[in-house]
């Protein structure tokens, strides 16, 4: 069970991670906990790389402070949270929200539980069957991915095809893997733009439920192995976009599969889990702008950061559908107020990995660390 406190100090630090400019702190967001009563602290600068000075948010009631003022708040928000060491600023008697994705990182894990302070991940965010704080993410990614394929498509190293619609030109052959957020904004691109998209899903009820909402030239049929078989054959991208990818994720795609893929043919891993998943060829994450990583003559891209590369767009999309969800986050842990939703994204509590995922991602590295 989270603990609670009758304070109404919501602290907002700086990003962590090197580079990334987006940030929670938008005025509306800023006006939402405002008007709720709650007093919102903020480092200097924090908004800037959206192009959002002090004065504007200063204008809507933030309070300007230190760091250290800031991360002694008994609620911190951020966007991503990325480096362990930062759960060192913490007290067990704070609360901290954040993207931590922390089942992909050991050293993460760890830190939650020497901080012994509560914290909630968003992307864990679960109401009504659904996580509302990963559809806007997720829906960049999936635009992103079929612009890295633009890219990855063109010479010198590419199949030499546009992913465009061209007067009396073939269309390009797309195959997107999953039909979820990401796979659904990936086939709408890829289609808008004039390609010849089929999406695998991965029950009939997925992809018969998919198919009242596909735009005109998207087919979905559901994934067997044989169909992707034939397909692969066919594609000139591949988007993978699964929902999960973990260690014991079967693969989907061999390195066998790409000697029957055309040369220079793409794959994008869009989702990038955890270990080898189900795209063992794409290799480790890139950075983003480095060349794709080529097995059997098929290019692979896997950058795990495509929304931080457009941050003012990223902010303006997350903050949108995170600020009522931020607004209970903080009458939850501040005010006491029993939120289910809010709940199931406490990923740790007291020194003690609460959520099931991360429970068993520590139990791999456990197991592999002694193996």
């Amino acid at each position: 069970m989270c603990t609670t406190t009758s304070h109404s100090v919501i602290g907002f630090p700086r990003e962590s991670t090197p580079g990334d400019r987006r940030t929670l702190l938008t005025p509306t967001v800023v006006r939402l906990l405002n008007e709720a009563g709650f007093t919102v602290l903020a480092e200097p600068g924090l908004a800037l790389g959206i192009g959002c000075p002090d004065e504007l948010l200063a204008a809507e009631g933030v309070q300007f402070a230190s760091a250290e003022e800031v991360w002694s708040a008994p609620l911190v928000l951020r966007y991503k949270c990325t480096d362990p060491e930062d759960m060192g600023r913490l007290s067990p008697d704070q609360s901290i929200g954040g993207l931590f994705h922390a089942e992909g990182d050991p050293g993460m894990l760890a830190a939650l539980t020497v901080s012994r302070a509560t914290v909630y991940s968003y992307e864990f965010l679960t109401e009504d069957g659904q996580f509302p704080l990963a559809v806007a993410g997720s829906q960049i990614a999936g635009v992103q991915a079929v612009h890295l394929g633009v890219q990855a498509l063109q010479l010198p190293a590419g199949r030499g095809v546009l992913l465009g619609a061209v007067t009396s030109a073939e269309p390009a052959e797309v195959v997107v893997i999953g039909c979820g957020n990401v796979g659904s904004a990936a086939a709408d691109t890829a289609a808008a733009l004039g390609a010849s998209v089929t999406v695998l899903a991965r029950t009939e009820p997925a992809a018969a439920s998919y198919r009242s909402r596909t735009p005109h030239g998207v087919q979905v049929v559901v994934n067997t192995p044989s169909t992707l078989a034939r397909l692969l054959t066919e594609a000139d991208l591949v988007i993978g976009a699964i929902l999960i990818s973990t260690f014991d994720t079967p693969p989907m795609i061999t390195e066998a599969d790409l000697a029957t893929m055309k040369p220079g043919a793409v794959i994008v891993d869009a989702t990038c889990g955890y270990g080898p998943g189900y795209l063992p060829t794409a290799g480790p994450t890139q950075s983003p702008g480095a060349p794709p990583h080529v097995v059997g003559g098929v290019l692979h891209v896997k950058v795990d950061t495509l929304p931080a590369l457009v941050p003012r767009t990223a902010s303006s999309a997350y903050t949108a559908a995170a600020a009522p969800y931020l607004l209970r986050l903080a009458q939850h842990v501040l005010h006491g107020t029993e939120d289910l939703a809010i709940a199931s994204a406490c990923i740790a509590h007291a020194g003690e990995l609460v959520h099931l995922v991360c429970r068993q991602h520590a139990a791999f590295y456990e197991l592999g660390a002694s193996a």
